[in-house]
């Protein structure tokens, strides 16, 4: 005990904190250039950073978002799907023709005429594809429509004449057994397309309802993800025009790990994006300037303290450098809570500290960049599996128990000289024999809760006696 014990910093042990000098925080340090160097004899180990964000920006907006769609910029609303940023860009019609005046004497009874038509709705598809648009009445598509309808389809979100620009097809009732019409078309480049339809004589009553077999019809909005979001521009809480620009994309699960072996996330449920700042410049300014200039997306916000929030406004993009999008990728996940945050989220967020080494929860770290430790935990199931006995590489041992604060217990710190003055533990109090006579873990203690020094010398301790639910071992590193 006294020897885990006199690894503590001096400031646990003594009454003048005074001289344990913090280092500076993300908001004042200069970035640097992280180190991902893995050790080949301890896969499982990880280097940790000082970085939170790795980048200034703390949010990005859900709303009024831009993306590319069609040769210009539309108006968009974001979510995120699992480790994905979706848009959802809303449809309307552009522009009016001919075909949807009313007709006068002796217009034709057929899909060619061009007047009586009206807007029936707009669809979405992927583009290429081969899209079946059928009539019905409103049931089975075997119902009989009412006044024999004519169709027909127009490229985009603006109606068309027949055989003119932005025609995809037409169609009317004559070779159907249940007075509908049915067409088929390729899916053009935008992926979206605008049906006409009305009755077979001008004026008449009819009725139809249409459904695609492939795609989605009718719909309202279409939706924009991976690669089609290049172009895309995000906002910021700051309000303004979009200072951010998706400038690429890729599959988190092609894109391979900066430590260890593998890919960076192999679920299949992430992408990466590239950021760039918008500006007037020939080179506009990447988001992420430290090691690879990728970004992941995370539900919720953090603030400079490291403290995280739930939000229905925002959400966060963590640098590859920075512990966000670390404590992500080694599988702390936010979204595999599902829609209601709960263990995994708190896991991330409690790693973030871990990774820091944020013993004082204030967002200050006391780590250098490129330090190996070898994190776990004890979620149901676990995400990160203890180490084997014999397994961790020379020279690490137990550091903390952690939870979304900071350190709940500690065992030793990671670098001797960033010695922490606030961190929010208790110091133990020796005896005149040099035991401890505070410590949480003796049932036989004198001194209550909010007096006691929280130690523990292993996960089991910290999870037993501090509720720890993240874990790690370390080095006792000197400069």
């Amino acid at each position: 005990m006294k020897l885990r014990l006199r690894l503590l910093p001096s400031c646990l042990a003594i009454t003048l904190l005074s001289a344990c000098a913090p280092p500076l925080d993300e908001a004042a340090a200069a970035l640097t250039q992280q180190s991902f160097r893995g050790d080949e004899d301890d896969p499982d180990s990880h280097s940790q950073g000082t970085q939170l964000h790795a980048t200034p920006v703390r949010a990005v907006l859900y709303a009024e978002a831009l993306v590319q769609h069609d040769g210009a910029l539309r108006v968009a609303n974001l979510a995120l799907n699992r480790g994905e940023i979706v848009a959802a860009m809303p449809l309307s019609v552009h522009g009016t023709t001919p075909s949807l005046a009313r007709c006068g004497p002796g217009a034709a009874e057929d899909e060619t005429r061009g007047c009586g038509f009206t807007v029936n709705g707009q669809g979405v598809c992927s583009p290429g594809s081969l899209v079946s648009l059928e009539g019905s009445s409103g049931g089975a598509l075997r119902e009989r429509c009412m006044g024999k309808p004519v169709l027909r389809v127009c490229e985009g979100e603006a109606p068309c004449e027949h055989q003119a620009r932005g025609y995809l097809a037409s169609a009317n009732s004559d070779v159907t057994l249940n007075d509908c019409p049915s067409v088929r078309f390729t899916c053009p480049a935008s992926g979206v397309y605008t049906a006409l339809a009305g009755p077979r004589t001008p004026g008449a009553a009819w009725q139809m309802q249409l459904t695609s077999r492939a795609g989605a019809y009718p719909a309202t909005r279409k939706v924009l993800r991976g690669e089609d979001l290049i172009g895309a521009r995000l906002r910021q809480p700051s309000g303004g025009p979009p200072l951010l620009e998706i400038t690429d994309v890729t599959h988190a699960n092609a894109f391979p790990a900066p430590e260890g072996s593998g890919m960076w996330e192999p679920s299949g449920h992430t992408f990466l994006y590239q950021v760039h700042h918008v500006s007037s410049s020939p080179s506009p300014a990447p988001l992420c300037t430290l090691g690879v200039n990728w970004a992941v997306p995370v539900k919720g916000l953090f603030t400079e303290r490291g403290d995280r929030q739930e939000s229905t406004r925002g959400f966060t993009l963590g640098c590859d450098a920075g512990v966000i999008a670390k404590c992500y990728r080694w599988g702390y996940q936010p979204w595999l809570d599902g829609a209601t945050s709960g263990p995994v989220t708190r896991a991330h967020w409690s790693c973030t500290r871990m990774a820091r080494a944020d013993y004082c929860g204030q967002g200050t770290s006391f780590t250098q960049d490129g330090t190996r430790i070898r994190p776990w935990d004890a979620l149901t199931p676990e995400i990160i599996p203890p180490p084997a006995p014999g397994s961790s590489s020379d020279g690490l041992s137990f550091e903390a128990g952690w939870n979304t604060a900071g350190p709940a217990c500690l065992s030793h710190l990671r670098w001797k000289h960033l010695t922490a003055s606030c961190v929010p533990l208790n110091p133990p109090i020796y005896d005149e024999q040099g035991n401890i006579v505070n410590d949480c873990r003796d049932p036989n203690t004198p001194y209550g809760p909010g007096k006691c020094a929280e130690i523990c010398d292993n996960a089991e301790e910290a999870a037993q006696h501090y509720g720890s639910r993240v874990f790690n071992n370390s080095a006792i590193n000197v400069p």
